[in-house]
């Protein structure tokens, strides 16, 4: 509401950064400590320092909290008695805000949680569990990525204020649901080739019965238990129903001897960790650059998106609700989500459906029913 309409998009694009730029600060420093010093030190006592930053933040925090002034829109509004008394009732009551609470919902905020997800959280993850590169090399490729995110997002915000809101935040929507799935495939390929070759020619085959393992419970038997084992190595598995085994090509191990089936992995190719000289650096910054372009499409955009799609007098209520609820439920339980969908699934990269399939949701909603709401007088 501070910014010229002209360029409420740039404008609002910065207030966008300030998660990414959380990450990249974290990053940085987990990544300086694990050049200074040892795993041991790290372990023992380096992972604390981080924890000591917030206290400068929480400094600047409460300094910009009390210099912090309303928006001239709120005050004339106020100074007018035009502000809403019940302004949750108002918002549930008139269908088209309630409808556009909707859109926010399931649209906009829903593909930036979950881009945000998919590309500054689960991608350090999923390159340190998965693909068994190093903690430090996994950072680093993230950290950079992070900063190109930067110039992206504003470049976007600035766009959107030149040709509009609603084709910058579809080409993000649509990219996003289009590439999640190939990116995360191209980092096995390129951060792990021995892996991805081996989860391509040896067939692993687990049978027993009951097995239902939830990572967030605990196991209950051994067939359970030797998902959790699968799940920790990366390794792709079909199961059956049968006596407890396991079956790694020609080879079989019967009853739970978690100890031979991991020797018998080895055997068979899998690799315990990601050869350092057959990582693709590029490549895999390459990959992660196609989720932060995606990301940047909505982010650059969103903030002043989300104040021009409803009146003044609801405004704040109208985006609130919808737009954290998402974050929380949607964004929010994707960690559960792809973790509970990979092991169900007995693939690492099952449950990368769950973005990809409320990508492709919120992609359709915003091609059906997303307005251009560019430049729209903030005041009303």
């Amino acid at each position: 509401e501070h910014a010229p309409a002209e360029r409420r998009g740039i404008y609002t694009s910065v207030l966008q950064l300030m998660g990414p730029l959380g990450m990249l600060a974290s990053m940085m420093q987990i990544v300086a400590l694990q050049y200074l010093l040892s795993d041991a030190e790290f372990r023992e006592w380096g992972w604390r320092v981080p924890f000591l930053i917030p206290i400068v933040l929480l400094a600047i925090s409460i300094k910009s909290r009390l210099n912090l002034h309303e928006s001239p829109v709120f005050t004339q509004l106020r100074a007018r008695n035009g502000l809403s008394k019940t302004p949750l009732r108002e918002c549930f009551t008139d269908r088209h805000t309630l409808g556009r609470m909707a859109l926010l919902f399931f649209c906009v905020s829903a593909g930036g949680s979950l881009l945000f997800f998919s590309s500054q959280v689960y991608t350090t993850v999923f390159l340190k569990n998965v693909v068994k590169i190093d903690a430090r090399t996994a950072s680093t490729l993230v950290m950079i990525a992070t900063i190109v995110l930067f110039p992206l997002t504003i470049w976007c915000g600035w766009l959107s204020d030149r040709i509009g809101r609603r084709p910058v935040l579809l080409a993000g929507l649509i990219l996003g649901c289009v590439a999640v799935l190939p990116v995360f495939h191209g980092l096995l390929a390129f951060g792990n080739p021995a892996l991805e070759r081996f989860n391509r020619e040896v067939p692993v085959m687990l049978s027993g019965e009951a097995c239902r393992y939830d990572p967030f419970t605990g196991v209950r038997n051994d067939c359970e238990r030797y998902q959790d084992l699968f799940a920790r190595l990366g390794v792709l598995h079909e199961h059956r129903e049968g006596a407890l085994a396991v079956s790694i090509g020609a080879k079989t191990v019967e009853g739970f001897h978690p100890d031979q089936v991991s020797a018998a992995l080895i055997a068979a190719g899998r690799p315990e960790q990601a050869d350092p000289a057959t990582i693709n650096h590029a490549a895999i910054v390459g990959l992660l650059l196609v989720l932060v372009v995606a990301l940047a499409c909505i982010t650059g955009p969103q903030t002043a998106t989300l104040a021009e799609l409803f009146p003044a007098r609801t405004r704040y209520s109208a985006v609130a609700l919808p737009h954290n609820l998402s974050a929380g439920w949607i964004g929010g339980m994707s960690p559960f989500m792809v973790t509970w969908l990979s092991v169900r699934s007995g693939d690492a990269l099952g449950g990368l459906w769950y973005p990809a399939g409320l990508l492709i949701m919120a992609a359709i909603i915003g091609l059906l029913f997303l307005p251009e709401v560019r430049n729209r007088a903030l005041e009303t």
